[in-house]
């Protein structure tokens, strides 16, 4: 009674969609894109773990989009099924899907965002891509393999934030204002990874010995934390070995692909942000969480009897934790 209880406050009145192609769940959807035409603007679409990826789907309406989260079988308490909703296709926020949330789903292709006012936290995302102006836009405590591009369009009033970013975060010369915080930029491919204007750029780890930030119009650049040769001001600490930064920067304690860019005991970012916050993607205000897991309550470990008896019934034991634990 209690984690339903919760469950319906959090989630108001609104209509709950299921998705899921798993062979023999009697479902409604299986796929996004058929729950999506079915549903109404205000509903929470459910997009269920499986063996099978997904296709993705057009977005033209306000909607909520929740997955199960990723890297779920590396990291602890995460969920107690262990698949993912994978994407093999593309996902695209389109005209009408203003105010719309992506949350807790993994994609092999582009998220194309091509409106504004959209929140898209906790995924895993190959590359993502914001082809027209698109603004009021939250991109928080995701893990990008590749890049994040807002090149075909002005990107204003927006937050990057907390994320781990495997390529460059861009924009053109006339987006902003943004905030660009507590990242950390994983690349090894681009002398500027973070090439974007009118930003207050802060709190982010670059871990590359030849790559900095792009010293664009607009930006004010303070306390990063950089590989690479330079003096320090503004906060900002060049020359770092990263080695000491990160839980695990080389591999050598075989911790989470998420969890090895924690700051370990003593790391120089510790503190070393803006007003005394941590640097990276573990500190400041919206910390990143371990495996996208939704801040929803979630089942992270389940016990069920094999067989019931008319006497005892079926003995199920479940844990639960909420999603920002």
């Amino acid at each position: 009674m209690v984690i339903m209880a919760t469950f319906c406050h959090y989630l108001g009145a609104q209509n709950l969609l299921r998705v899921n192609n798993n062979p023999g769940f009697n479902v409604a959807y299986t796929t996004l894109q058929a729950a999506v035409d079915a549903s109404t603007g205000g509903d929470t679409i459910y997009m269920e773990g499986s063996t099978t990826d997904y296709a993705g789907a057009t977005i033209n309406k306000q909607l909520t989009l929740v997955g199960p989260g990723y890297f779920l079988n590396e990291n602890p308490k995460t969920q107690a099924n262990k698949l993912e909703a994978e994407f093999d296709s593309d996902i695209t926020f389109a005209t009408g899907s203003e105010g719309s949330t992506l949350m807790g789903c993994r994609s092999k292709t582009s998220l194309f965002i091509n409106t504004g006012d959209i929140t898209v936290i906790r995924n895993y995302l190959w590359s993502v891509r914001f082809d027209a102006t698109c603004d009021n836009i939250l991109f928080s405590q995701n893990y990008v393999y590749s890049t994040i591009h807002a090149t075909a369009g002005q990107m204003t009033n927006s937050v990057i934030a907390n994320n781990v970013i495997g390529g460059q975060f861009r924009t053109i010369a006339t987006s902003g204002p943004l905030v660009v915080s507590n990242n950390v930029l994983t690349t090894m491919s681009y002398a500027f990874p973070i090439d974007c204007y009118n930003a207050n750029i802060q709190n982010n780890i670059l871990i590359d010995e030849d790559a900095t930030i792009r010293l664009n119009s607009g930006n004010s650049i303070n306390n990063n934390i950089m590989a690479e040769d330079g003096t320090d001001a503004n906060g900002n600490l060049y020359n770092i070995d990263m080695t000491t930064v990160f839980a695990d920067f080389n591999g050598q304690l075989d911790m989470s692909t998420d969890g090895k860019w924690k700051l370990k005991a003593g790391s120089p970012a510790l503190g070393a942000g803006v007003g005394g916050t941590d640097c990276g993607a573990f500190g400041g205000l919206t910390p990143y969480i371990l495996s996208g897991i939704p801040n929803l309550p979630h089942i992270y470990k389940a016990s069920v009897q094999a067989a019931a008896t008319p006497e005892s019934g079926l003995q199920v034991t479940i844990h639960v934790k909420s999603g920002d634990e």
